[in-house]
């Protein structure tokens, strides 16, 4: 009898929810379209918990919700793991990305129906078009520029498209924008509408949960925005700019 190798990322990251939970998913739906069973390695620590939360890994645990529905690395023999580093990874993914996030197959139906099995999919609750716009700027635990210069007239230029796209729409639906960010909210006061409302520094789970599931995604180039494209059933507005690579049925502008 053909016994099915597991499969785990050999990597542990203890940097941001975003590029952990990339890595996690990535992992996952390349064991389960290779023929291996995907173990799951639960998170050790984790960055970006301001305000020094006790509890902080454990809700980022039920915000990912793999803990408990994939099998765990203790369950499995270590000598039938096969281990890949994260670069090797990210480089498989990517080539074949289309196939891996195909939202008809059943790696990606399962993904998502657990991601949503212990959060309330109606997320918005409105009879709008939410629309999410994640804008990456500087936080304390990150000193990266690279990610957090996109200027704001990008952001702004891409949202009035989408106002434009919506207005020319037979049965069009009110749109309504979703700023997503860190920083002082003086410094977003370019994005005052009466179709916007801010998110700036709420709490990460809703913020990643209203970003999948909102109707569109204008994501930056981050992995928190990138991870939540991989789960979402809207469209997704993605930067050619990102050092990752896009489906090829998002929009990049």
């Amino acid at each position: 009898m053909y016994n099915m190798k597991k499969y785990l990322c050999s990597n542990e990251r203890g940097d941001g929810f975003g590029g952990q939970f990339q890595t996690y998913v990535c992992a996952l739906l390349y064991a389960e379209n290779n023929n291996y069973e995907y173990v799951h390695r639960k998170i050790v620590s984790m960055e970006h918990n301001y305000s020094n939360d006790e509890k902080f890994v454990e809700k980022m645990d039920n915000l990912m919700n793999l803990e408990g529905n994939y099998k765990n690395i203790s369950d499995v023999d270590a000598n039938e793991i096969h281990e890949i580093n994260i670069v090797e990874l990210y480089n498989l993914f990517e080539s074949e990305i289309d196939r891996y996030l195909d939202k008809e197959s059943e790696p990606m139906k399962k993904l998502k129906e657990i991601f949503w099995k212990n959060k309330n999919k109606n997320f918005f609750d409105n009879n709008k078009k939410n629309v999410a716009i994640h804008i990456r700027r500087p936080n304390p635990h990150d000193n990266r520029l690279l990610g957090t210069d996109t200027p704001n007239s990008y952001y702004l230029n891409v949202m009035n498209e989408i106002r434009e796209k919506n207005n020319n729409e037979n049965k069009k639906k009110e749109l309504l924008f979703h700023i997503y960010s860190q920083g002082s909210i003086e410094n977003f006061d370019c994005y005052k509408n009466d179709d916007v409302i801010f998110h700036i520094d709420e709490e990460l789970t809703n913020t990643f949960i209203g970003m999948v599931a909102s109707e569109t995604i204008v994501s930056s180039c981050s992995s928190f925005s990138y991870a939540a494209a991989f789960l979402t059933d809207g469209d997704v507005i993605f930067p050619k700019n990102f050092w990752h690579r896009p489906k090829s049925d998002w929009i990049c502008v």
